[in-house]
C-alpha cells in the first residue's frame, strides 16, 4: 500500500455523491474517492475502484484531514487551504528538499545571497526563495507561490510564508537602477584576467500586458503581428554562466543592437575577450566596430553573404576574427588573422 502523507489543515468532507465513500478501518474512518466500477465475477455484482483521500476527524464527522492526492480530485479547494495557511503560517510536516539543497549550493557557491543582500537588503531572502521556486516548478505565478511554499524549504527568516500579494509588491518595487546595480556587482566578481568567449544572442516575446513602452510592433522571430519586446543575453561560453542581458523596444533589429551589447562588455571590464554571433548580427559597420575594439569574433553570415580573406584584408580587419560563410549545402570556415600576403589566391576548401 502506497503511504501517503496528510496535510495538517482541516477541510469539509466533499459533498459529491456517487464519488465519496467512507471505510472503518481499525477505529479510524477513512474517506476514499471512488474512481470507477469494476465487475467481480467471483462475487457476481460490481465492485468500487478507489483511492484514499483523506481522514474524518475524530471530533466532527463533517470534516477531514486530506492527503495529498485529495487536491488531485478537489482543486478548487487549494484556494482555501492557502488562506488559512497563510493565517497560521503553519508548515507541512513534510518539506520537499531535495532540489532546493541542489540550488542552494550553487547560490553559495557565486555568493548570489550577499550580491542580492547589498542590492534588496532583507528582501533579497524572499527574491531568492522566488527564484528556486520559478526554477524547481517552471513557472512563474505569484499566486501558487504560498502553496509551494507549504511544503519547501525557504531562506526567510524562520521559514516565513509570504502572500502572494507580497510576492507582487516586491516584485514591482525593484528598480531598474537596482537590476544595474546587480549586473555591474555580478560581472565585478568575474574573473577578467581570463581570456573567455561571450556568446551572444537575442529573442523576442509577445506582449499583451497593456501600455508598456518597450511593447512596439516589430519582426517577431515566431512570424506574428502582435506586439513584442526584445532581449538580449551575453554569457561565458568557456565557464557557462550568464554575464549580462538586455530588454529593448519591439522595434529595433539586432544587427542595429551589438554596438551596445560591445559598449557595455567594455564597461563591465572585459577586454581579453571574443564573441560569438550568429548572422542577426552580420554588417560591415559591426565587423568594423568589433575590430576597431580589438574583439576577436566569429559570425556566421548569411546565405547572401560573402566574406573571405581577400575582402578582410580590403576592409583593414587585421584583428584576429573568424567568420563562418554559409552557401548553398556547403559550409565553409574563414579565419584571418591578419590576412596573409597570398589571401587573393586563397578559397576554402567544401566541407571544411
Amino acid at each position: 500500500m502506497e503511504a501517503m502523507m496528510y496535510i495538517n489543515e482541516r477541510v469539509s468532507i466533499p459533498n459529491d455523491k456517487g464519488h465519496i465513500i467512507k471505510k472503518l478501518i481499525k477505529g479510524t474512518t477513512y474517506v476514499y474517492y471512488k474512481l470507477s466500477r469494476t465487475y467481480d465475477p467471483e462475487k457476481k455484482y460490481t465492485v468500487p475502484k478507489s483511492t484514499s483521500i483523506g481522514k474524518v476527524c475524530p471530533d466532527d464527522s463533517t470534516r477531514m484531514f486530506p492527503n495529498e492526492r485529495f487536491l488531485l480530485y478537489y482543486p478548487e479547494e487549494i484556494a482555501q487551504m492557502s488562506e488559512s495557511r497563510q493565517q497560521d503560517n503553519s508548515r507541512s510536516s513534510c518539506l520537499k528538499s531535495g532540489a532546493y539543497l541542489v540550488l542552494q549550493k550553487i547560490i553559495a557557491e557565486y555568493h548570489l545571497g550577499e550580491l542580492l543582500s547589498e542590492v534588496l537588503g532583507e528582501d533579497s531572502k524572499l527574491f531568492l526563495d522566488l527564484v528556486i521556486y520559478s526554477i524547481i516548478t517552471e513557472g512563474n505565478v505569484a499566486q501558487y507561490y504560498p502553496d509551494y511554499a507549504y511544503d519547501h524549504p525557504l531562506k526567510t527568516e524562520k521559514m516565513k510564508i509570504y502572500s502572494d500579494s507580497k510576492v507582487s509588491r516586491l516584485l514591482k518595487s525593484i528598480s531598474k537602477d537596482q537590476a544595474l546595480q546587480f549586473l555591474e556587482l555580478w560581472n565585478k566578481q568575474q574573473d577578467h584576467r581570463e581570456k573567455i568567449y561571450i556568446s551572444y544572442d537575442s529573442t523576442n516575446k509577445e506582449c499583451q500586458a497593456g501600455d508598456i513602452e518597450m511593447v512596439e510592433f516589430g519582426h517577431s522571430k515566431e512570424g506574428s503581428t502582435k506586439s513584442i519586446f526584445n532581449y538580449s543575453v551575453a554569457y561565458d561560453k568557456d565557464n557557462k554562466l550568464p554575464l549580462f542581458y538586455e530588454a529593448y523596444a519591439g522595434s529595433v533589429v539586432d544587427i542595429s543592437q551589438l554596438k551596445c551589447m560591445v559598449d557595455k562588455s567594455k564597461s563591465y571590464g572585459y577586454q581579453r575577450v571574443g564573441f560569438i554571433l550568429d548572422r542577426g548580427y552580420f554588417s560591415q559597420s559591426n565587423l568594423n566596430y568589433l575590430d576597431e575594439n580589438k574583439y576577436d569574433f566569429c559570425i556566421m553570415t548569411g546565405t547572401a553573404g560573402s566574406m573571405t580573406l581577400e575582402s578582410a584584408e580590403q576592409q583593414s580587419l587585421t584583428n584576429c576574427s573568424q567568420a563562418i560563410q554559409k552557401s548553398g549545402i556547403s559550409t565553409f570556415t574563414m579565419m584571418s588573422i591578419s590576412a596573409p600576403t597570398n589571401a587573393k589566391s586563397w578559397r576554402p576548401n567544401s566541407g571544411r
